[in-house]
């Protein structure tokens, strides 16, 4: 078990990784393939996409052939991606390589909670759960002020072939060391009671949106570009995605604290608008320092640490015989939502603008995002809990 826990972290630190990594490489990818604006979203959102699209189906294959084969194989499309990146020379080369990266990165997160969760109960499963994703977390750290150290020693190619072959060795621990975890068609049996309709989870829908505006668009793509271009070349932006990512692991180490005083809802709701705030400050003074930047990143940033606050809610809303599904499909929105965003902030800084004038039409438009998604869940989520209160009492 020690080993397999060890694989599973190195596993989840790589995934941590290649979600943060893009941020130092994007815009180094960029200028040597001389890539337009909408190219640039269209690459930095092609990870997320192939992430997103695949968490249903990455599901449906641990349940028919547990966790070991379906990880190992997906991890080894990740490993090629990589060095597919590291080598390409155009736009269409580069595309294919960070989609086959979002393949291998796909099963990872879910593997982990699926196999702790099939081997070992719930109280134990969550607390290996919740070590490796600490330790995992680490890869978030990796992708800042080191990759930003390394790329400038040896080159964006070179990162990429590093960590490739690196992917590679943690997809065969993972086939060599991971246990066959129990059938799970015995855990589709239940005998709940109770009819079940979506407009329950509608509210939640823009939340799992925009849940990773500041974690996956900001801190993984566009936070590059919006310090360069409006604070000049000579910006550290290693540095700043270092600070940024400290306060965002410190911030998710203080949310279980956190869930002791206040509930889940007051949470959401605080932390959200707490980032409908910064990106509003953001959106009306972009270039005022880079101080006040890198504290609104940051801000933005520590939004997704909510994420397993609204998947709970949303589990307490589901029938055990379809809570998979139904997470599967909520935590596939998050991903699609950091994927549409980048587009659209792409199809964005295509305008032509000054820096500071599309930097700031870019985080209005998240602010906007953000405002809709906040009002949705104030205004709906009363009605879809007494919606279940009635349910239950019925049943």
């Amino acid at each position: 078990m020690r080993t397999s826990l060890s694989v599973l972290c190195a596993a989840f630190l790589a995934s941590m990784y290649f979600r943060s990594y893009f941020g130092v490489v994007g815009p180094l990818v960029s200028d040597d393939l001389a890539l337009s604006p909408v190219e640039f979203g269209w690459l930095a959102s092609a990870f997320f996409g192939s992430f997103a699209l695949l968490q249903i189906p990455v599901g449906i294959a641990f349940d028919r052939f547990g966790v070991r084969w379906p990880m190992a194989s997906m991890m080894v499309v990740g490993a090629a991606g990589s060095a597919l990146l590291g080598s390409s020379s155009d736009f269409l080369s580069a595309f294919a390589g960070q989609v086959a990266i979002g393949i291998g990165c796909a099963p990872i997160f879910m593997g982990v909670l699926y196999y702790l969760g099939r081997l070992h109960s719930p109280d134990k499963a969550g607390r290996l759960a919740a070590t490796v994703s600490s330790i995992g977390s680490v890869g978030a750290l990796i992708s800042a002020s080191p990759l930003s150290f390394f790329t400038a020693e040896w080159g964006w190619r070179a990162a990429c072939w590093t960590v490739s072959a690196m992917m590679l060795a943690c997809a065969l621990s993972v086939a060599a060391s991971l246990r066959r975890t129990p059938s799970a068609r015995s855990a589709l049996q239940t005998t709940e009671r109770g009819a079940w309709r979506l407009p329950k989870l509608l509210y939640l829908v823009p939340i799992c949106f925009t849940l990773s505006l500041g974690g996956g668009t900001f801190r993984n793509a566009w936070a590059g570009p919006y310090l360069t271009g409006v604070f000049g070349h000579g910006t550290d932006v290693g540095t700043v995605l270092t600070a940024v990512s400290v306060f965002g692991i410190a911030t998710s180490f203080a949310l279980p604290f956190a869930l002791l005083r206040w509930r889940g809802r007051t949470i959401v709701t605080a932390i959200y608008m707490v980032g409908l705030l910064s990106a509003l400050l953001l959106a009306f003074t972009p270039g005022f320092s880079i101080l006040s930047a890198s504290a609104g990143l940051a801000l933005l940033y520590a939004m997704g640490n909510v994420h397993p606050v609204a998947m709970t809610e949303a589990q307490a809303l589901l029938p055990i015989r379809m809570r998979g599904i139904g997470l599967g499909a909520l935590n596939t929105l998050v991903f699609l939502g950091v994927s549409a965003s980048s587009s659209v902030f792409g199809a964005l800084a295509d305008l032509h603008l000054s820096a500071a004038a599309t930097y700031g039409l870019i985080f209005g438009a998240t602010a906007t995002a953000l405002a809709i998604a906040l009002s949705v869940y104030v205004a709906c989520r009363p009605k879809a809990v007494e919606a279940q209160g009635a349910a239950t009492a019925v049943d």
